[in-house]
């Protein structure tokens, strides 16, 4: 198979390819710089790059290119298919370079890459081919240097069993149906320095999503200096592979502040004449109750918290602008001490805090979110 051309290369060569790539994509078929066989390699030979919820949206364009039977090939989640290379009864390239097993192998290696970010187990040039060439040759040895085995460049039975164990060690995304689990992953990712820091206060944004207004992919000055933790939700859902809720409601623009997310629910969303991106599962008017009784009300919350939901605060006030806040669960550990693991954005950085109901206990209102519109 031909190698990708350098300006499609360029967009893998993180080992991700993400919703941006795909724009770009787009832009370069639409400008002649790519072609729809180059789509159909994403497709087909990185399909295990491919981030949460950007497989429905490669598989659209590919319809849309002329191309509606280009299977996406769901991701590699270990070897255990692959019995007589785990068993000893082949080894690669010994056994064929073009044996059957040797696709296997390159997408094992690519989804490693892309999952752990050790970028010299990808293979930007020529993905899962399935011909054991020098490319796939490299990134073994790599592999095996990192782990301790013999450095052949082989695939024998130890380091068949090694990638079959490292594999099982991480976690596919969804690329063609994202799931809460690609909200956590993404909200951890965001909230991990370097990235973190372009949702700091006084830092410009860099965005990720190609939906916003905002151009992506490169720092936004105009929003220094100002709080950005519907900015970090937002991403944290196209990252996740969620659809992120837009003024305008159609699919494209800016997203709306923390305290009118709600609006976008299940139970508000005719009310205001929007799509609906998220069931409402709970709201608590904090200031209303007397309070006494609003430590009860907020753990209730609390306690219907799972990972990937957002918990949406209204400051007290009437301000809109920088007037609420936005969660994103990570891990509930409520059960044990009543407490969870929230993603969001603050002065310094996105970070990952453990919070207790009394955290919020002077907000105005909070709601509870489930996204539930996906890409």
């Amino acid at each position: 198979m031909p190698a990708l051309p350098l300006s499609v290369r360029n967009l893998i060569g993180n080992a991700r390819f993400t919703a941006s790539d795909l724009a770009a994509l787009r832009r370069a078929i639409q400008g002649r710089q790519a072609s729809v066989e180059d789509a159909r390699a994403i497709a087909t030979r990185y399909a295990d790059t491919l981030e949460a919820g950007v497989g429905s949206w490669l598989r659209s364009l590919l319809q849309n290119l002329g191309s509606p039977n280009t299977s996406i090939a769901l991701p590699i989640a270990n070897l255990s298919s692959e019995t007589a290379l785990l068993n000893g009864q082949i080894t690669l390239p010994d056994s064929g370079r073009r044996q059957a097993a040797v696709r296997s192998v390159q997408r094992a290696l690519i989804a490693l890459a892309s999952r752990t970010q050790q970028l010299d187990l990808m293979l930007p040039q020529f993905g899962a081919d399935g011909d054991y060439g020098n490319e796939t040759t490299q990134a073994v040895r790599a592999f095996q240097g990192k782990n301790g085995l013999p450095v052949t460049g082989k695939v024998e039975v130890t380091t068949a069993r090694a990638l079959d164990q490292a594999l099982r060690q991480t976690q596919a995304p969804g690329i063609l149906m994202a799931m809460p689990q690609d909200l956590v992953r993404a909200a951890i990712e965001l909230s991990t320095p370097p990235v973190s820091l372009s949702y700091g206060v006084e830092q410009p944004w860099i965005n990720i999503d190609p939906s916003h207004n905002v151009p992506p992919d490169r720092p936004f000055d105009f929003l220094a200096g100002r709080w950005k933790c519907n900015l970090f939700g937002g991403n944290v859902l196209r990252k996740g592979g969620y659809e992120p809720p837009f003024f305008g409601n159609q699919g494209k623009g800016e997203y709306p502040n923390a305290n009118q997310w709600f609006k976008w629910s299940d139970r508000e969303s005719a009310r205001f004449g929007n799509r609906v991106h998220f069931e409402w599962i709970d709201e608590v008017a904090v200031a209303a109750l007397p309070e006494e009784e609003r430590m009860g009300a907020i753990a209730r919350l609390w306690s219907k918290v799972q990972p990937g939901d957002f918990v949406m605060a209204d400051h007290v006030g009437s301000e809109i602008q920088d007037g609420g806040h936005t969660r994103v669960a990570t891990a509930s550990h409520f059960d044990e001490d009543g407490t969870i693991d929230f993603a969001q954005a603050h002065f310094e950085q996105a970070v990952i805090e453990r919070e207790a109901p009394d955290q919020v206990f002077f907000e105005e209102t909070l709601w509870l979110l489930r996204p539930n519109r996906k890409m």
